[in-house]
């Protein structure tokens, strides 16, 4: 296996990590820890981190490690501001620009979230979340809006896995089964109404732990 595929393999190793909160929030880890972690060599373990801090889902520390970026209340609010905005902008291209090709393979993932909730598999569901993301990223065709958005994804699945999970599965499954009804529909309104009711949802829960 080359070393970029090495590292790709390293930081989806350790965005899981991070996502199912194995990587504690706040707390710091020795690169020996991580290699262990992953199974995977210094130096793709290196690239991986490299663009995890770039992200800024961690920070390199010299001499002391690697710290996994904390859960900040505040933080969280304006990570799904920011969301808010580039999610929309990908999901009106997303309808707009999709593919008969493409059509088929995102309404695959309402069997795939269907059978996640049915056996209410939570780290299941967070992975098909994810490639549900991406696959609404290559529709919309704007790398720059993808990219950017793209971390901000993993921090909100680790916020939902962390303050929602398991009991907020079903709803969750729904309201996604229906974002992709909608995209595949191209219905450009209901597609954005539902990612921004997605957000709301999510907002909601910072503002409640805000004002505890």
């Amino acid at each position: 296996m080359s070393n970029n595929n090495l590292s790709s393999k390293a930081y989806k190793i350790l965005e899981e990590l991070i996502v199912t909160l194995k990587l504690e929030p706040g707390k710091t880890y020795s690169e020996k820890e991580l290699m262990s972690l992953s199974d995977i060599s210094r130096t793709p373990l290196r690239e991986a981190l490299l663009k995890l801090s770039s992200e800024r889902l961690i920070k390199i520390i010299p001499r002391r490690g690697i710290v996994i970026s904390d859960i900040n209340m505040s933080n969280q609010l304006s990570i799904l501001e920011t969301r808010r905005v580039l999610d929309n902008l990908l999901i009106e291209r997303a309808t707009k620009y999709i593919t008969n090709t493409e059509k088929e393979k995102i309404l695959a993932f309402k069997d795939y979230m269907r059978i996640a909730t049915e056996e209410k598999d939570v780290e299941s569901f967070l992975k098909i979340d994810k490639q549900l993301d991406q696959a609404v990223f290559e529709c919309a065709r704007n790398a720059y809006a993808a990219n950017a958005t793209a971390p901000l994804h993993v921090r909100s699945r680790r916020f939902w896995y962390c303050f929602k999970g398991l009991d907020d599965l079903e709803n969750s499954a729904a309201i996604h089964i229906k974002l992709i009804e909608a995209i595949i529909s191209s219905d450009e309104k209901e597609a954005v109404r539902i990612s921004d009711e997605i957000i709301d949802g999510l907002i909601a829960v910072v503002k409640k732990y805000m004002n505890m």
